[in-house]
């Protein structure tokens, strides 16, 4: 017991939420190799990515927004308040959880066509068992943010990490039918939807309060609709791709695979965007001093990893993917420019201030930039042109969410992050990138 309070004693909540996110990407990395490399046909290790593609577009932008809202609005309410909308957002999330279930499979005969362009798909009914259940138990790695269990938070990733890549991985190694990886897949989301109902019975307060949830409501919708159109926005550069290359499946490729960010840039960010978000709202001056600090050393960690692979990606590159996508490296280059811009947390300072009603416009702001940018610079620079705009747009987009908190609370920019080292090494990056043209 002495180890582990000393571990938590050192941890903070943002590490420990960004190690949970490591293991939890690196479950999926570990699952997508194992099933590569098991005595699957390439049509069975398809059918288990359109299924989990499938799930990720009926709950992404969702989930994320009130994900985002739960950590933003849990702080500032009575220890009473807090135990009821544990409870509400046990039901909220169960009910939806349950709606999309039977969305999916007594509707499964238009909307498979619509979705992913089939008509059916094997093992349907266990993974909506996992989908459902999985999407509920989600909210326990937040009630152990939210309520500083570090040790608990490590531990519970470790764990459903763990079984996740067990249960799909072994079966096929152990040459059974691969409907035991679903079957085990459906287990694994039960047992944490169990976990969490045993933590809900302990701590929450089985009371409704519409007021609790109308709150919780407006604060996360615009959430939601971001996280929509963030996603537009990440589709918009391969449907530019279609348009000025008439359909070209090489060009498609070679841009599918240059549209690459920093490995774990997404995980490792976003969990300390999110992670601070409750520290922020509970109080201003520590939480944004946190921010700055935790930020501080993520800059150590990214940026030189960053321009380390800018700089050698022309002979890595063609090794790991082989040579036929060399005419990628250039548009992968330009992709490693969105790091500066990820490590830029205004609208974590605006989701915990509770100011969310207008943060869809950002991004809707970003999808018509983008657009009209890779109009006028796809004609010239070819694929480059559709990577440069998806950077420059993003760009844009956290430059005016800066200016957005600087002029509605006069928090500078210098207040939240570490400007001296951004500067620093975005120059570098910037440099690098130039050098090589």
């Amino acid at each position: 017991m002495g180890l582990l309070s000393s571990i938590e004693h050192r941890l903070t909540n943002a590490r420990a939420f960004q190690l949970f996110q490591l293991m939890r990407q690196g479950a999926l990395i570990l699952i997508a190799i194992a099933l590569a490399k098991a005595p699957l046909s390439v049509a069975q290790v398809g059918t288990f990515e359109m299924l989990t593609y499938l799930g990720y577009l009926l709950t992404f932008f969702w989930v994320s927004g009130f994900m985002q809202g739960l950590l933003s609005h849990y702080p500032t309410l009575a220890p009473q308040q807090k135990q009821q909308l544990l409870f509400q957002s046990f039901l909220v999330f169960t009910g939806v959880g349950l709606g999309l279930a039977s969305l999916l499979l007594l509707g499964q005969e238009w909307l498979l066509p619509l979705l992913v362009q089939r008509t059916s798909l094997p093992y349907l009914g266990l993974f909506v068992v996992f989908l459902v259940s999985s999407l509920t138990a989600s909210l326990q790695e937040h009630f152990y943010l939210l309520e500083g269990r570090k040790i608990a938070l490590v531990i519970y990733g470790a764990l459903s990490a763990g079984a996740q890549v067990i249960a799909v991985a072994l079966p096929p190694f152990w040459g059974c039918d691969f409907a035991y990886s679903f079957w085990g897949l459906a287990a694994v989301g039960m047992l944490k939807w169990c976990w969490l109902l045993g933590y809900v019975v302990r701590n929450g307060a089985w009371r409704w309060s519409e007021e609790i949830l109308k709150s919780w409501w407006l604060i996360s919708w615009p959430l939601g609709l971001y996280a929509l159109m963030a996603g537009l926005n990440q589709s918009l550069g391969p449907w530019l791709v279609g348009y000025f290359f008439a359909g070209d499946t090489e060009a498609f490729a070679l841009y599918r695979y240059g549209a690459r960010e920093l490995p774990l840039l997404s995980a490792l960010a976003g969990a300390l965007g999110s992670a601070l978000i409750p520290a922020i709202a509970q109080h201003l001056d520590n939480g944004l001093k946190d921010l700055r600090q935790e930020t501080t050393q993520l800059y150590h960690l990214l940026f030189p990893l960053t321009i380390l692979l800018l700089l050698t990606a022309h002979w890595w590159f063609p090794w790991v993917f082989s040579s036929d996508y060399q005419d990628s490296v250039p548009l992968f280059r330009t992709f490693l420019l969105l790091t500066s811009a990820h490590l830029l947390f205004a609208r974590t300072v605006l989701v915990a201030k509770q100011d969310t009603r207008w943060i869809p416009l950002f991004a809707v702001g970003s999808f018509c930039f983008q657009l009209l940018l890779g109009f006028l610079l796809v004609p010239i620079l070819g694929l480059n042109g559709v990577a440069l705009a998806a950077v420059l747009a993003f760009g844009a987009e956290k430059v005016l969410l800066v200016l957005y908190v600087q002029k509605k609370y006069g928090l500078s920019w210098m207040v939240y992050t570490p400007w001296k080292w951004w500067l620093f090494y975005s120059i570098l990056l910037l440099l690098g990138y130039l050098l090589l043209g």
